[in-house]
């Protein structure tokens, strides 16, 4: 049965008359005439008793109570959807993009008075799982298919260049045996140092041979240990990058690791997520590849 007929019928009744439910539904007269005889058409009864002031029938009466319990149906949705969509903006990015090109997100939330953003902190390889579980409205991932219910926008390449200190080399000329340095991983889950070896066609260690292999959960932590020559790691090309011209990092290896990356967040076009969705579109645009 068409809503709108239904809608219709309750403001005729409601208003006693077909101009003035014209008046107040924003149509002509004649719409409204056409609508309440379409309904009555599909139920085969007479709804309205066409008179000063219109009433209804017995079958009118029916529908114009289910016609009200609708709208009180789709007023609490609409309250539940706008409290939902007033709670703050939970965000899934990875430490990387957080350290570097996604702090250009920032001066622009800084102006949003009607914003809070809640950021949590995840592997990009991972971050799309959260999405999935509901846990975010958003996410960084290196995920190219959209989430269930989720929209997904290319950002670009984030570059990564091994690198150490040049105390970690002791005086040797890069490139190094790098499979028997010490290393720097982010975490438990960080794969893409063994990851760019293996691409980089470097020989892993025997069954019996051990490296060592230090954690840091932190972007930045990463790069001191990193810089400290506590062990080589990939890091991003915009951190390395200052730190290769002044001497305080060495370049180990001609090849690097691309990551390309993607902005998904939830299908449905809110003012809030939007905004947020063209800021991040136009902090990844300006400085990943």
């Amino acid at each position: 049965m068409n809503r709108e007929y239904l809608r219709t019928l309750a403001a005729v009744l409601d208003e006693g008359g077909f101009g003035a439910a014209a008046d107040r539904l924003h149509l002509t007269p004649s719409a409204v005439s056409q609508r309440i005889k379409a309904l009555e058409a599909d139920t085969g009864q007479i709804l309205v008793v066409r008179g000063r002031p219109c009433t209804p029938t017995a079958s009118g009466e029916v529908l114009a109570r289910m016609a009200r319990q609708f709208e009180e149906i789709e007023a609490e949705a609409d309250a539940a959807l706008e409290a939902e969509m007033a709670r703050p903006l939970d965000i899934v990015v990875n430490a990387d993009s957080l350290a570097t090109w996604f702090r250009g997100v920032l001066p622009e939330a800084a102006r949003w008075t009607d914003t809070e953003l809640r950021i949590q902190v995840e592997d990009e390889e991972y971050t799309r799982a959260v999405l999935q579980r509901g846990e975010a409205m958003a996410a960084v991932t290196t995920s190219r298919q959209a989430a269930s219910g989720c929209r997904s926008r290319r950002l670009g390449v984030m570059r990564y260049l091994p690198v150490a200190a040049p105390a970690l080399l002791a005086g040797r000329t890069p490139p190094p045996d790098l499979a028997r340095l010490p290393v720097i991983e982010f975490n438990a889950k960080d794969v893409m140092q063994s990851r760019f070896l293996g691409s980089a066609g470097v020989q892993g260690l025997k069954p019996t041979e051990s490296v060592r292999c230090h954690r840091l959960p932190s972007s930045e932590a990463f790069l001191a240990a990193v810089l400290a020559g506590m062990g080589w790691g990939l890091v991003p090309e915009a951190q390395a990058l200052s730190h290769l011209d002044d001497g305080t990092l060495i370049r180990l290896n001609p090849r690097w690791r691309d990551v390309e990356l993607y902005w998904q967040c939830w299908s449905v076009h809110t003012a809030r997520l939007d905004r947020l969705t063209r800021a991040v579109l136009d902090a990844a645009g300006a400085q990943l590849r």
